[in-house]
């Protein structure tokens, strides 16, 4: 294996356990004050979990590419469901919603299924 391989490897792994940890923190917070633009934006809070899960996906894809993808992509599903079970049992004002659950499980799987595209063009821009 080369040096630059491992190199890139290893800065996908450290960017997805990097948002990983975005997202545990992002979900588990509250937020006292949402930026006006926001509340204008309809299905803004599922286009975030759609978002979340499909960088999630791709990260993890690109940084661990010798995984089968589909243990990605069940551990992407199971960690949205852990996720917002956690938002229920952990927090105050945060509550468990199935339809996040379902955006983080589409964007998880959109990645999935777009993943051999992405590759194919961030390897040949490089």
């Amino acid at each position: 294996m080369k040096i630059t391989q491992l190199l890139s490897e290893l800065k996908f792994v450290l960017l997805a356990v990097a948002w990983t940890v975005l997202i545990t923190v992002l979900s588990l917070i509250s937020f006292e004050r949402t930026p006006s633009f926001m509340l204008q934006l309809p299905f803004k809070d599922k286009l975030v979990h759609f978002i979340f899960y499909f960088v999630f996906v791709v990260l993890w894809c690109f940084g661990l590419h010798k995984t089968d993808k589909i243990k990605i992509l069940l551990i992407a599903v199971v960690y949205g469901i852990i996720i917002e079970i956690l938002q229920y049992v952990l927090t105050e004002n945060r509550t468990a919603d199935f339809y996040d659950v379902l955006a983080n499980s589409l964007g998880a799987f959109l990645a999935f299924f777009v993943f051999p595209i992405i590759k194919k063009i961030f390897l040949r821009q490089k």
